[in-house]
């Protein structure tokens, strides 16, 4: 049993591992920890260093005489004289005892202690019971070794007092009788030459083989820079007077041509006028430098920091102001009819600046250790690259490399996993290329992530100065730019990621965008939430179209009043001559001008006969030519015109003859912004019309100001479908769990590599290339204080039409056309009515596929035509006629 659970000790023993780096990581831990394991740890190593000090001190200064007379093999018979041992008596006694057993190899003692204490002091290397037993073989091994050489250490027997030779007592007693007796000379140095090579590897953890290969790799770059330097230095370019070389000296042979090779070079100077001061020639800036090569090298590596960009605050009376400067104007609502003359854009005093202490300061031996190991990764698989720039960002931090010439960037692309483990990263996303650049990229999440406040967005210049119709504050980007996208420019947006990405922080911080920019005359939000608690707080906002829509069945009912809308805004381009929402408010403000222009002038004429009338009871006026045409006429008894009767006869305004419409022209038209918080929830409801609902307002309404932004968090096929995604080409990805979801969002890979919490990729429109950023971040308590500065100066004017429609349950039919589409789907309802022998809305959904809304339409359809009777309960509707005929 015993000799079982010792061969079990070997096998384990044998299979162990060598310490990793991971090991040595662990034990540096440790280490950190005041009061941890490795306390215990340094005080030995402090020790074994001191030791080894005192060890060697010993050595170096012993000599026989300083022995006591009692130790056999001392020198002194009687008295002993002072000891000159640096250690005193007892380093004498210790460097004897040494020397008596180990001989020259005593020095190995010391040397093997401070070895020990270095490892320990270091963490390098842990202490293991197994290194006791490799220094004593080692000691024995160097003893034998040492008495077996016939070359060194000769005179040590005699100086040192030792027995027979240098190898002291272990090597003569054990080496020199016992095992070269047993295996010969040849054999006893062959086999302790193998115990001391083991020994040494055991103890200091380094292995000849791997020294070799690490040697003839430093030999071979050492060798490779000396290459790179013969063109460099090829590439000199001496100076014009050190060019010149002395001609040699002619011979007899040839003295007559050199002479005359001379006058020929020399005759055209004769015939020039020797200019009195030859001018210095001009240095050409255009030359290559002296030591410039013929191929520029890649730029010098740069670390830069977008987290630590210096941030310019605002003053509190900055801050407690507006975000835009604007001119106050009336404007009026074709939607619920009011006005918010008063309304004053919130301060950005609501918004709070992200922690200083979150934006650590860069630690650039960190990056460039984390860079070399890329490089160094990339070279063992034969993919040579140098180093570039490291940009730190947000969430991220991007390493740049330059390819070598005649490398395909996929083979850097198809190493991403093998990157991800020599880095150790959590996620790894490679840009091959970086867009705009020659270099390859490899982007890193941070181990701290600093975040990105709103508030620094909304400042920035990008923000403040854009001039973007819609502008959106969306966050900022590696380099520490801010991303501002254009709403109207998108037109519409899909933001899709797994739950706690950012995705809501990011509809939250859209929002916050368009009410720091709009009153609520200029912009209404029809919100979605099936998901009822994201979306609540809004419900105060004087932009409210109507409130927020939380029930999946009334979701229907919302889109179908955009539709109406939509289309009541073309009939109103139509039939005032313009083209889309823009040329319309224009028109309507240069007409409100003219207006107040007329207006004006009306009023100065008016003051100008009201002062005409009272010059008349001014006799010494009246003299100076102010008889008015009129008052002669009527001095002369012609019958004069009133008032009433005059504007009867004047000549008609071209402007007041415009066709009269149903309804007043507004004085401007709001944009509208439909926000879906939750899809994939709407689409298990109904599914069909939900589709056409969105993909017909994504293909029209861009022209008439209103805009979509879909969000959801199950990016699926069924969920997002290809008519969804064919008219909303803007789109945000936030991390999601697979690649295909990621080319579901963005018809692209990537989006599986994000880490989540606001880091994002945004796909600008008319861009086929996404970009990486750090979503902007404002939490729920400023969200709630903006909502409540906006709602303290206006409650929510809501549309009575689509109020009413979602309270009852639909638009009402009567005198709305019914077209080809409709009549088609009401043949398949009778159809189906006549096989079932039965009326309802939930049948007509399940057999059709319909929606709810659009399947009670059609049964409200077939009631008011008589086809089948009023509703009663949860019964199914009577049918009133006989279909047979038509369907048997």
């Amino acid at each position: 049993m015993a000799a079982k659970k010792s061969s079990d000790a070997t096998r384990k023993s044998a299979t162990r591992k060598p310490s990793t780096g991971s090991d040595r990581q662990s034990v540096r831990e440790e280490r950190a920890a005041p009061d941890g394991p490795y306390a215990f740890h340094e005080g030995v190593a402090i020790v074994l260093a001191g030791f080894c000090a005192m060890f060697l001190l010993a050595l170096i200064s012993y000599s026989s005489a300083d022995l006591p007379s009692w130790v056999p093999f001392s020198s002194q018979a009687g008295q002993n004289a002072a000891v000159q041992n640096f250690i005193g008596p007892v380093g004498a006694v210790v460097a004897g005892y040494t020397y008596f057993f180990l001989g020259a190899a005593a020095y190995l003692v010391p040397a093997v202690l401070g070895w020990w204490a270095v490892q320990i002091l270091t963490g390098a290397r842990p202490f293991h019971g197994r290194n006791l037993a490799s220094f004593a073989l080692l000691v024995v091994s160097a003893s034998c070794l040492v008495e077996y050489q016939p070359w060194f250490f000769q005179d040590w027997a005699t100086r040192l007092n030792l027995p027979k030779s240098a190898g002291g007592f272990v090597g003569y007693g054990f080496g020199y009788k016992v095992v070269e007796q047993l295996l010969g000379s040849v054999g006893s140095v062959i086999v302790a030459s193998l115990i001391y090579a083991i020994s040494m590897i055991v103890i200091t953890g380094i292995h000849p083989f791997q020294f070799l290969l690490l040697l003839r790799d430093g030999l071979k770059e050492a060798w490779s820079r000396l290459l790179d330097l013969g063109p460099l230095i090829a590439s000199i370019r001496l100076p014009s007077f050190l060019q010149q070389r002395p001609e040699p000296a002619p011979t007899s042979r040839g003295r007559s041509r050199t002479g005359r090779m001379e006058r020929e070079r020399f005759e055209p100077l004769k015939k020039e006028p020797k200019p009195s001061k030859p001018a210095p020639a001009p240095l050409d800036a255009s030359q290559p430098d002296l030591f410039e090569g013929e191929k520029t090298p890649p730029p010098e590596p740069q670390i830069l920091d977008s987290t630590q960009r210096a941030r310019k605050k605002l003053t509190p009376e900055e801050a407690a102001g507006s975000l835009f400067d604007r001119e106050k104007k009336k404007a009026g609502s074709l939607l619920a009819g009011g006005q918010f003359p008063d309304y004053e854009l919130p301060s950005l005093s609501i918004l709070q600046y992200a922690d200083d202490e979150a934006a650590t300061p860069t630690n650039e031996s960190e990056l460039l250790a984390q860079q070399n190991m890329i490089v160094t990764t990339l070279s063992t698989f034969g993919v040579e690259v140098k180093p570039g720039n490291i940009t730190r960002g947000p969430t991220i931090t991007r390493y740049e490399l330059y390819p070598t010439p005649g490398l395909r960037v996929n083979r850097i692309t198809a190493l991403g996993a093998d990157l991800a483990r020599a880095t150790k990263a959590e996620r790894i996303n490679i840009l091959a290329p970086v867009p705009g650049k020659d270099t390859v990229g490899i982007e890193i999440a941070n181990n701290e992530k600093v975040p990105v406040a709103l508030r620094e967005l909304f400042e920035d210049e990008a923000f403040r100065d854009s001039k973007a119709k819609l502008p959106l504050a969306l966050g900022k980007d590696v380099y520490g730019r801010t991303i501002v996208g254009d709403l109207a420019r998108m037109p519409h947006l899909l933001v899709a990621g797994a739950t706690g990405s950012g995705k809501s922080v990011c509809i939250n911080s859209i929002i916050a965008s368009l009410l720091y920019r709009f009153t609520p005359d200029e912009l209404r939000f029809i919100m979605v939430d099936p998901k009822v608690v994201e979306m609540q707080l809004y419900n105060d906002l004087p932009h409210m179209v109507i409130p927020v829509v939380t029930d999946p069945k009334k979701v229907l009912l919302a889109l179908r009043w955009v539709i109406n809308e939509m289309e009541r805004r073309y009939a109103l381009f139509a039939k005032v001559g313009t083209r889309n929402f823009d040329g319309f408010n224009t028109m309507r403000a240069r007409e409100l001008k003219d207006e107040a222009d007329a207006e004006e002038a009306e009023a100065q004429a008016e003051a100008a006969a009201r002062s005409k009338k009272g010059m008349k009871n001014q006799p010494e006026l009246a003299l100076v030519h102010q008889v008015s045409l009129s008052d002669e006429l009527e001095e002369e008894g012609f019958p004069m015109l009133g008032e009433e009767e005059e504007e009867e006869l004047a000549l008609p305004n071209p402007r007041k003859t415009r066709p009269a419409t149903s309804e007043d022209l507004p004085e401007s038209l709001p944009y509208i912004v439909v926000i879906i918080d939750e899809l994939a929830d709407l689409m298990q409801t109904a599914p069909a019309d939900v589709e056409t609902g969105i993909a017909r307002i994504a293909q029209k309404a861009r022209a008439a100001g209103i805009h979509l932004i879909v969000a959801t968090q199950t990016p699926r096929a069924d969920v997002v479908t290809g008519i969804i995604k064919a008219n909303i080409p803007c789109r945000i990805a936030f991390q999601v769990s697979s690649k295909t979801d990621s080319r579901i969002i963005l018809d692209a890979n990537g989006a599986e590599n994000l880490v989540g919490k606001g880091d994002m990729l945004y796909l600008p429109p008319g861009s086929a290339q996404h970009v990486r950023a750090q979503g902007a971040l404002i939490t729920d308590e400023e969200a709630q204080l903006l909502v409540e500065a906006c709602a303290a100066q206006g409650k929510p004017r809501f549309e009575p039409e689509a109020q009413e429609a979602l309270e009852s349950g639909g638009f009402g039919d009567e005198g709305e056309e019914i077209n080809d589409v409709d009549e088609e789907t009401l043949e398949k309802c009778l159809e189906v009515i006549c096989i079932e022998k039965k009326a309802s809305t939930s049948l007509l959904q399940r057999k059709l596929r319909l929606g709810y809304t659009r399947a009670a339409r059609m049964i409200d359809i077939l009631e008011s035509r008589g086809i089948v009777g009023p509703g009663e309960g949860a019964k199914p509707r009577e049918i009133l006629i006989d279909l047979s005929d038509d369907f048997g």
